[in-house]
């Protein structure tokens, strides 16, 4: 089979710049035309200069992840250890997605073009197949990574809260809210919202029953109310800009996220509806909240 080196070149620059491009775009990282096409170009000679030079095994292993090292430091001017691995990674599964993908391609378009080279399947891949390949590649990284990132996101902002009050405790699902910065007025103690359901078993039923009433100012029989000292807790959000909430403050919270944070100074305000239409949380809380936590001996 008779191999064209410019050819081998041109075909690598443009497959590089790709696959270069992607890793960018997937990393956030900064686009510097010229930068990548000159890591392009750096990729191109090594992949002559690998139908050249027969290394064995380990030391092409060592020459190709050298390689793509310098060419992503090229690329992106990148000199953080961290940030360099973190493209890399993304270097070679986009090159990884558009070589399986490009062998897809071709086995369905073109089987012709696959031969058996020392048992290995190679393919001759024409450019539009690469290119191709290139676009479906970024196309489902860029999908796959989106679905990862919301998943990670949505695990982080889902956690536990536990509500300590006269001896009773309540551990109900919450979400962290960074729109709620809701205080109390008067102490300026920060406001967890915990929809009334989710306070069953610290709260009389009853009471719970009746926040209506209670915002209202009406006289409720149940005298056991007194004992809660209940606080009005006005509030704004979309569509009601003079709301009400009954709130009352617990002997301490704990919320269960990637580190415990625990809050013996914050209110409590009682939501009469629904935080959440899958029932996924039923409390919202401030990152205010977690930004002020105490240590456990301390409550203790």
């Amino acid at each position: 089979m008779t191999i064209y080196l410019d050819i081998v070149f041109l075909e690598n620059i443009v497959l590089n710049y790709i696959i270069i491009l992607s890793t960018a775009l997937i990393s956030k990282s900064t686009i510097n035309i010229k930068r990548i096409l000159l890591s392009s170009m750096i990729g191109g000679i090594f992949a002559i200069l690998n139908y050249i030079v027969n290394l064995n095994l380990f030391a092409s292993i060592i020459v190709k992840i050298s390689i793509s090292l310098i060419m992503i430091i090229i690329a992106f001017k990148s000199y953080n250890i961290r940030k360099i691995v973190r493209q890399l990674i993304f270097f070679y599964l986009v090159s990884f997605t558009f070589g399986g993908i490009a062998f897809m391609l071709l086995f369905f378009i073109n089987p012709n073009s696959i031969i058996v080279k020392d048992n290995h399947f190679v393919g001759t891949y024409p450019m539009k197949i690469a290119v191709l390949a290139g676009g479906v590649g970024f196309i489902i990284i860029s999908l796959v990574t989106k679905i990862i990132k919301d998943r990670i996101a949505k695990k982080l902002m889902i956690c536990e809260l536990e509500i300590f009050y006269n001896g009773k405790t309540r551990k109900i699902k919450t979400m962290l809210d960074t729109g709620n910065l809701l205080k109390e007025p008067i102490s300026k103690a920060d406001v967890v919202i915990v929809e009334k359901e989710s306070l069953e078993g610290i709260i009389s039923k009853d009471l719970l029953e009746d926040m209506t009433d209670i915002l209202q100012g009406k006289f409720i029989e149940d005298e056991s109310i007194h004992s809660y000292k209940f606080k009005l807790i006005p509030f704004s959000s979309l569509g009601n800009d003079n709301g009400l909430l009954v709130g009352f403050k617990p002997d301490y919270i704990k919320v269960y996220g990637e580190e415990e944070c625990v809050r013996d100074d914050v209110l409590v305000g009682i939501y009469d509806g629904k935080l959440s239409r899958t029932n996924m949380y039923t409390s919202l809380i401030g990152l205010n909240v977690l930004n002020n936590s105490k240590k456990v001996k301390e409550i203790v």
